[in-house]
C-alpha cells in the first residue's frame, strides 16, 4: 500500500551570486517513513531543508507539508515541521525543560499537554535526569537531544533534522540513531547527512544529492541496482565521483 505524502518538494531551484545551489530538486517524504538526504559538503542539503522551513526563499519550484504550500500560507505549514538545525537555536540560559515549554506556548499547543507531553519526551530521549539543567552546561550529546525534544514537544507530522550527529563522539552518535530508529515508527522524518553508515541504517528511502541535483533515489537495494554497485559506499563514489 502506498503511503499518504507528507512533504512534497518539486522543482527547487535557488541560486546565489553565480552558484547554482540547488538546480530542480525533486523528491516525496510519506507518511510513517525515514527520508535521507546524503550528499558531501556543499552539495544542497542544508539550502533544501532551509527553503522547506522557510528560511530562504526558493527561486523557482513548489514545497507543501500536508497539502499546505510554504510559498502561500507558511505559518501553517511551520505550524506541521519540528526541526533541529545543525546551528542549534535554544536558550543558553534555560533550562531543557524550559526552552521545550517555551516552543510549545509559541506554537500554541494546549496547556494542559504540555506538562504530559515533556515528561514523555524526556522519559523516551533519556533526559530526566538533566531536564533542570541550563542548556549551555550540557554535554554536546545531551544538547542534541535536547534539540530533539523541542523540535517534538509541538507533536509535528514531520520532522527534520539536518546533521544531527555532526559532532558528536561514537557513543552520542549511537545514542542519537537508537533515537530515531524509535521515533521513526510514529512520524515522517527527512534527515540530511554525509555519513553513509546512518543513510544505510535509518533511511527507509534516500536521495543522493550532488551539486544541487539528485542523482539517485530510493531505497538503498533500488540506489545500488541502478549504480551497479554491491553496496551505497560503492555506489555512492559512481554517482558522486568523491567520498562524503
Amino acid at each position: 500500500m502506498i503511503r499518504e505524502v507528507v512533504l512534497r518538494v518539486e522543482g527547487l531551484r535557488k541560486r546565489f551570486g553565480d552558484v547554482q545551489a540547488l538546480d530542480g530538486i525533486d523528491f516525496t517524504c510519506r507518511r510513517g517513513e525515514l527520508f535521507g538526504l546524503l550528499g558531501p559538503n556543499g552539495a544542497g542539503k542544508t539550502t533544501t531543508i532551509r527553503c522547506i522551513c522557510s528560511i530562504i526563499k526558493p527561486d523557482d519550484g513548489s514545497i507543501e507539508v500536508e497539502g499546505v504550500s510554504v510559498a502561500s500560507n507558511p505559518l501553517m505549514a511551520l505550524k506541521k515541521i519540528g526541526v533541529v538545525l545543525e546551528d542549534g537555536g535554544l536558550y543558553e540560559r534555560l533550562t531543557a525543560e524550559e526552552n521545550m515549554k517555551l516552543l510549545a506556548q509559541l506554537h500554541g499547543v494546549d496547556g494542559s499537554l504540555i506538562d504530559e507531553r515533556i515528561d514523555s519526551i524526556c522519559d523516551t530521549l533519556g533526559l530526566d535526569e538533566y531536564r533542570k539543567r541550563q542548556f549551555k552546561k550540557l554535554s554536546k550529546g545531551n544538547k542534541q537531544k535536547i534539540l530533539l525534544g523541542q523540535a517534538l514537544v509541538i507533536d509535528p507530522p514531520l520532522l527534520i533534522l539536518d546533521e544531527p550527529t555532526i559532532g558528536l563522539d561514537v557513543p552520542a552518535q549511537k545514542v542519537i540513531r537508537d533515537l530515531l530508529g524509535k521515533i521513526k515508527k510514529e512520524r515522517t522524518i527527512l534527515y540530511s547527512t554525509h555519513i553513509m553508515s546512518e543513510a544505510e541504517e535509518l533511511c527507509d528511502r534516500l536521495a543522493i544529492i550532488d551539486h544541487g541535483r539528485i542523482v539517485a533515489q530510493g531505497t538503498v537495494a533500488e540506489i545500488c541496482r541502478k549504480a551497479g554497485a554491491r553496496n551505497l559506499e560503492q555506489a555512492f563514489l559512481k554517482l558522486v565521483g568523491r567520498y562524503a
